[in-house]
């Protein structure tokens, strides 16, 4: 049996007769009786790595004594710095030189002499809390010196004949290595021991296609059921896995070429069936030497995951992607996620040319296209018909004329970077999902706000704003409140501007506030209405639209007194606006059918309190007269026409003529 297996699987009371360097010294010269002559290791209720958690501590300055507990119970000193940052964490199983010494300077153990590291699990009571406590602060190939208190060592008992009672241990460790060994699963149906670290910080994750090449065992044998080689590695989903669940579990705790060895219990493997194709039997165990390889990265493009990017050719050296209003170039493959048909085909010197927010391309690969860097590769698949060709689907592109004259056109155009549109090779048939395989090759942003001048973020204010226009009128009402947004956030901050641009971008944010609330009220959107009237009538408090709209969101919130304040506001700016008068006398309808329902409610309640008075078997304290003082009170508010009780039903609201503001 291997010895972490003996360890692992050894009554408590047998581990303190095992002979590490703090649990019976002198390797040299065993103890007899030793599992009775040292002091017990901590229990399972002690904190083993007792360190205060002070990130502003250095533990690595050369020389310094720092204490690593909070009553000095243990001191380290750097003797020699380690290398990196890292520090091995409780479960690690790490392997130190070692030489142990009485504070008088007497030796009694060194793995030096024996010409044998140690190994240990760190953090798991195998050793004293002094050791436990003071490797987890060191880096690799690190040299310290550690002073153990005897609380933090062998206590009052020592450990005869040479450590005497309630001694103060130096140890001068030296750590070589760790190897990460942690519970991956978290019930322990997966075992996970790093071999080789891998690269960079990212690990694998959910989406990514994993790339691996393993070998896997029944546990105990030699020889594998199943294998696959680093020259040949298999590639497979994350989230759908690979062989057995315990590889899906593993390679999303890795980094890209990290290799390690994992002790799988069977629900992570085969289980209670086994594998008859692998010839592993029921209920086994099994250990697994993977290598993670690299991955496909895969993201969500759009929040319902109806547009999924996988990058086949990664790019790091770059950061920059296509904005909106860029000018880019793509070489892409359309195929038909039904049957793989190809239907568009733009090659080396017949690349594709489109500026992103112009609707010149599906909306999925737009999209898709704006989170690539230059360079990149990938496969792009939009699932949603409706961000593809939609219901209506596309027929073949018309053939370019034949001539010279034709070809030349076609070429100038090319060279001067001039959008041409998808050429579709064969029709796509209605609500069909899309695969696109895309390079892109180049692309030229459009200015960012922080890169145009004043006057120049008010053009791009008012073509946003138009485009928003454009899109309501076509009933694409996301798109529509998108450059209504953006135009706003363009002119948002106008303080430097001068006073003939100052109030070029007023009148952008008016007219897009303005119809932002029509799109809000459109959409049952009452609090989103009420915010952006108030943009408007903060500037503008006599603004006729702006009251209408806000009168519209109070009443879809049965607010109907603030309506009420705010059509007299318009009346009283534009005593005969047809649209206020019409609106006013659905409010008046309103409050109307509001004060019926108030008095039907206080009605029953009235009729409810008087027949609770005349019960013969009524409560003594009813006797005293209580309920004729409430029954009076209602009666009061009924006939005051109170109109503070239950709303009433929401009532109709439209929107209104002149909708989207043009000006």
């Amino acid at each position: 049996m291997a010895e972490d297996d003996v360890m692992a699987n050894a009554p408590a009371e047998d581990l303190h007769a095992e002979n590490p360097p703090v649990e019976g010294a002198l390797a040299e010269e065993p103890m007899e009786d030793a599992s009775t002559d040292l002091a017990p290791l901590p229990d399972a209720g002690d904190t083993v790595n007792d360190v205060p958690m002070d990130d502003d501590l250095d533990y690595s300055e050369v020389g310094k004594e720092i204490k690593l507990t909070d009553d000095g119970g243990v001191i380290k000193k750097v003797i020699t710095a380690g290398d990196g940052w890292e520090t091995p964490e409780a479960g690690d199983e790490v392997t130190v030189h070692y030489v142990g010494t009485l504070e008088d300077g007497t030796q009694f153990d060194s793995s030096r002499d024996r010409n044998q590291p140690f190994v240990f699990p760190l953090g798991q009571g195998r050793v004293i809390k002094g050791w436990d406590t003071g490797v987890a602060r060191m880096k690799r190939g690190e040299k310290a010196l550690l002073i153990c208190k005897p609380e933090y060592a062998y206590g009052p008992q020592g450990s005869p004949p040479k450590i005497p009672p309630n001694a103060t241990l130096h140890f001068e460790v030296e750590l070589l290595s760790w190897r990460s060994v942690k519970d991956i699963s978290g019930d322990g149906g997966v075992i996970k021991t790093i071999l080789a670290e891998g690269s960079g910080w990212e690990q694998c994750q959910e989406l990514f296609e994993a790339k691996v090449s393993y070998i896997a065992r029944v546990a105990g044998s030699e020889t594998p059921f199943a294998s696959c080689p680093p020259e040949e590695p298999v590639v497979f989903p994350t989230r759908e896995g690979h062989l057995v669940p315990a590889l899906a579990t593993a390679v999303k705790t890795m980094k890209k070429g990290e290799k390690a060895a994992l002790k799988v219990k069977p629900a992570y493997g085969f289980g209670e069936a086994g594998s008859e194709q692998y010839g592993v039997p029921p209920n086994a165990d099994l250990e697994i030497e993977l290598t993670l390889q690299g991955w496909n990265h895969v993201e969500n493009v759009n929040p319902e995951g109806s547009v999924v990017k996988k990058t086949l050719v990664a790019v790091d050296s770059e950061y920059r992607k296509p904005n909106e209003g860029a000018k880019v170039t793509l070489r892409v493959t359309g195929t038909l996620l039904s049957d793989g048909g190809v239907f568009m085909r733009h090659g080396e010197g017949n690349e594709l040319r489109f500026t992103t927010g112009e609707e010149q391309v599906v909306e999925g690969l737009e999209e898709a296209v704006m989170k690539m860097k230059r360079g990149e590769r990938a496969i792009i698949t939009i699932t949603d018909p409706a961000l593809g060709y939609g219901a209506a689907g596309a027929q073949p592109s018309q053939p370019q004329q034949e001539g010279a004259g034709a070809g030349e056109a076609q070429q100038e155009a090319q060279q001067q970077q001039q959008p041409q549109g998808p050429q579709l090779l064969a029709a796509v048939p209605p609500d069909s999902g899309l695969q696109f395989e895309v390079e892109l090759v180049e692309f030229e942003n459009a200015k960012e706000s922080w890169e145009m001048s004043d006057a120049e973020k008010v053009e791009a204010a008012r073509n946003k704003k138009d485009k928003g226009n454009a899109y309501y009128k076509a009933g694409k009402l996301a798109k529509a409140q998108h450059y209504w947004d953006r135009a706003v956030s363009a002119v948002q901050y106008d303080k430097p501007f001068s006073e003939d641009l100052k109030q070029a971008s007023r009148e952008v944010k008016r007219s897009c506030w303005l119809n932002l609330a029509a799109l809000d009220i459109k959409r049952a959107h009452w609090k989103d209405a009420l915010r952006n009237c108030n943009n408007v009538l903060d500037v503008d408090s006599q603004n006729v639209k702006a009251l209408y709209r806000r009168a519209q969101a109070h009443m879809g919130l049965q607010d109907l007194f603030e309506a009420e304040q705010d059509l007299k506001k318009a009346q009283y700016a534009e005593p005969n606006n047809a649209d206020v008068a019409a609106l006013s006398r659905k409010l008046k309808a309103a409050m109307r059918e509001q004060n019926k329902k108030e008095a039907s409610l206080y009605s029953k309640m009235f009729k409810f309190s008087a027949a609770a008075a005349k019960t013969p078997a009524a409560a003594p304290a009813a006797e005293g007269g209580a309920p004729e003082v409430v029954v009076k009170e209602q009666e009061a508010a009924v006939e005051g026409g109170v109109a503070e009780a239950a709303p009433a039903a929401a009532a109709a609201v439209t929107v209104g003529p002149a909708e989207v503001t043009a000006a």
